[in-house]
């Protein structure tokens, strides 16, 4: 399936070919982004999820199927992309739960925290080793869902969330050492949920979230610099929380989200690691618990809704990192509260709530083959007429 709204992906390719051959080309406006689009499923739909990627694999964990009670629909099933064959297969996590986290850290992939009864929060963890294709188990210093995580250099973060219900915030980090295999604590500035995670160079960044009750959001964003061991603090333009975060190059950017009142906004937070500044700059539309992952220069900002309820976005927002331009593409279904990661040279979008049901919907996004085939064939026609001319 075609990506809309990227009409000259093939434009630039096509323009070569035609000077090859000796006709006169037209001359593009802009040419947009170089990516297709495919759709597959993972089962059982669901929403809740956490996704990360090792090696070859992007693997898709726990979450809840029910829209109505999340503790009716609870599943374990790890669902495991290989983009090296491109075949789908099934594992299990050791619990059923929703509202966990994960993330890859050397050749490890860990599922932590989340809940499974009565929002109580959980200190499982479930460690996928992608060198040998099993599973162990380990633990958090604390149980709690709702958190968030990172990887960078050899550690990999879990940070934030609830231990419970009500005003249950927590401010804990667990540091997972891959090195050693040790586990060490930290603490965020001030105890939250639902932040936004990435890490950038030697950075690991959490930034807004929602707070305890009374406090509302969070304009602040932690960063754990792995040269010094040392944590700061900065401030964010704005206030918000279920930001969508995502590194390319220099940058990490921070997207969307809920801020005051509950509204949702087109703000992005960019970080750029070479200099230490901070910039902004804005979605196409305004969304929150909306996905992101980056495919090679690009950072991809997909789906989102208007904050709660079970419809979403099928809106695609794209950073290219190397022109500094962004464009738009969409979904093959709109949702919101879906997941993404990115193994090979595959950028997976999958779950999430939409048409008032959760969702088994996966969109792919791949770079785009013609170009480097007419590219190609431009190419060999130019060498065999510059050897034709020589002889």
């Amino acid at each position: 399936m075609r990506t809309p709204g990227t009409g000259y992906r093939t434009t630039a390719a096509a323009f070569v070919l035609m000077a090859t051959l000796g006709f006169a080309a037209p001359c593009p406006r802009a040419f947009a982004v170089h990516l297709d689009q495919s759709t597959a499923s993972i089962s059982p739909a669901r929403y809740g999820l956490a996704a990360t990627s090792v090696g070859d694999n992007a693997l898709f964990g726990g979450g809840s199927s029910n829209i109505s009670n999340e503790f009716n629909g609870l599943t374990s099933t790890v669902n495991l992309f290989d983009a090296g064959t491109g075949q789908w297969s099934q594992s299990n996590l050791s619990q059923a739960r929703v509202y966990l986290a994960a993330t890859s850290v050397d050749h490890y992939a860990m599922f932590a925290g989340g809940t499974s009864s009565n929002f109580a929060g959980l200190q499982t963890v479930d460690i996928y080793d992608a060198s040998k294709g099993q599973w162990s188990a380990s633990s958090l210093s604390l149980g709690r869902w709702g958190l968030s995580a990172t990887s960078v250099g050899n550690y990999a973060l879990f940070a934030g969330g609830f231990t419970g219900t009500g005003n249950s915030f927590s401010s804990r980090v667990d540091i997972f050492n891959a090195n050693t295999g040790q586990w060490t604590v930290a603490s965020l500035s001030v105890p939250k949920s639902q932040v936004g995670a990435t890490s950038v160079g030697n950075y690991a960044i959490f930034a807004g979230g929602l707070m305890s009750s009374g406090s509302g959001y969070d304009n602040h964003a932690d960063i754990f610099d792995t040269q010094t061991g040392l944590w700061t603090t900065t401030t964010l333009s704005m206030a918000q929380s279920n930001m969508a975060a995502t590194s390319v190059g220099n940058y990490a950017l921070f997207a969307g989200g809920t801020t005051v009142d509950n509204h949702t906004t087109t703000v992005v937070e960019i970080f750029n690691a070479s200099t230490g500044q901070w910039s902004q700059a804005n979605l196409s539309k305004a969304r929150t618990q909306l996905a992101a992952t980056t495919l090679g220069n690009y950072a991809i900002f997909a789906g989102g809704g208007g904050g709660g309820g079970t419809s979403g976005s099928n809106v695609v927002d794209i950073f290219d990192a190397d022109t500094g331009q962004w464009f738009t593409s969409t979904l093959s279904q709109g949702r919101n509260s879906l997941v993404a990661t990115t193994a090979g040279n595959y950028a997976l979008f999958a779950g999430g709530l939409g048409n008032g049901a959760s969702s088994g919907t996966v969109d792919i996004f791949t770079p785009e083959p013609a170009t480097l085939s007419l590219l190609a064939v431009g190419g060999l026609l130019v060498l065999r007429r510059r050897r034709a001319k020589q002889a």
